[in-house]
């Protein structure tokens, strides 16, 4: 990716003082040069869905006036191809929720400096530009969106350094609830409790260094600790291939409490697993782990053992973690729906 010399940033903003503030800001920022421009009317700028050029787009948001993001929401679905980075006092209401109303980054005013502002603003040019999309691959991308939406379990696609690049529905109203994993101000995935998220920091780490050594079972999963419910979420990270983003990780997470009803006789039929292998894969799937569902069967370790051993020849994967991962992106779990107790 080409080194970004210049940067022509567009600040939507009512307040000529805020305008003024952030143009002597960035005028001391040497590396990239940056021209500013200033638009006082978010709707008549919308309207025209254009982006005059822009590189980034800076967007004031008050939350007595636009507590929704309505203003942040149709300015992505006008101008989808500049990345915005979002201008608020409220980090809690507006900062966070702009993030995953698809906004790159939010600065809190009251903490504003140059380094900051340049550093964010190029770094919302720079990941926009590793997730831009071609009109060609547009639709289809959009497509595989509203499939992984349709999956009744949480998927979170993180970087190495668990940076979040993408969540499903699942996943965000999991993440909504700030109860058990969260998504903080640097758009990292984390556990509310700090020693849980020391141990997801090293699982991921230990997900994509496969040369560390032959996994353990469950090695790469864990339970996340909530305090609103006895229920604790279930996590497994797989590992996914270099691209843009370069290497990083699939987080899957359940809830227990809604296991997932996917059919039985579909696993067996798609994988030619007998009706023990197909029930165990499923178990699996919603996070159960192998002891326990050996005693919650009555059948020894030893059994259960086997059958995951012929399920992994079955589906070509040798980890439960790729298992569930083939099992959570077939076609066997676009029928899926959290089960009703």
């Amino acid at each position: 990716m080409n080194e970004i010399l210049q940067a022509k940033i567009l600040f939507i903003g009512n307040k000529d003082g805020d305008a003024q503030q952030i143009g002597w800001l960035l005028s001391n920022v040497t590396k990239p040069a940056m021209e500013l421009m200033h638009v006082p009317d978010a709707d008549a700028f919308i309207n025209q869905k254009s982006a005059a050029g822009a590189d980034v787009i800076l967007l004031d948001v008050n939350a007595a006036y636009d507590p929704d993001l309505q203003t942040l929401k149709s300015l992505r679905a006008a101008i989808p191809s500049v990345p915005v980075v979002v201008l608020t006092d409220d980090e809690e209401q507006i900062g966070q929720n702009a993030i995953r109303e698809g906004a790159q980054d939010f600065l809190l005013r009251n903490q504003l400096n140059s380094s900051m502002m340049a550093r964010s603003l190029v770094s919302a040019i720079v990941r926009h530009q590793g997730q831009n999309k071609s009109p060609e691959s547009s639709p289809l991308l959009e497509s595989a969106t509203a499939i992984l939406n349709k999956l009744p379990l949480g998927v979170i696609l993180l970087t190495a350094s668990s940076q979040v690049l993408f969540f499903n529905d699942k996943a965000k109203k999991i993440l909504d609830t700030k109860d058990g994993l969260i998504l903080d101000a640097d758009r990292k995935c984390r556990a509310t409790h700090s020693s849980e998220s020391k141990k997801l920091t090293d699982l991921l780490a230990s997900t994509l260094s496969p040369e560390s050594g032959a996994p353990g079972e469950g090695e790469f999963a864990m339970s996340i600790t909530r305090e609103d419910s006895d229920t604790p979420l279930t996590v497994m990270l797989a590992p996914i291939g270099t691209g843009i983003a370069g290497k990083g990780a699939v987080l899957f997470v359940s809830d227990p409490s809604e296991p997932v009803e996917l059919s039985i006789e579909t696993i067996c039929r798609l994988y030619a697993l007998t009706p023990a292998e197909g029930r165990l894969a499923l178990g699996l799937t919603n996070g159960h782990k192998l002891d326990d569902l050996a005693e919650e069967w009555g059948v020894s370790m030893h059994t259960v053992r086997s059958q995951l051993r012929q399920i992994f020849r079955k589906t070509d994967t040798s980890r439960q973690s790729e298992l569930v991962k083939l099992i959570l992106t077939g076609p066997a779990a676009l029928q899926a729906s959290p089960s009703i107790i």
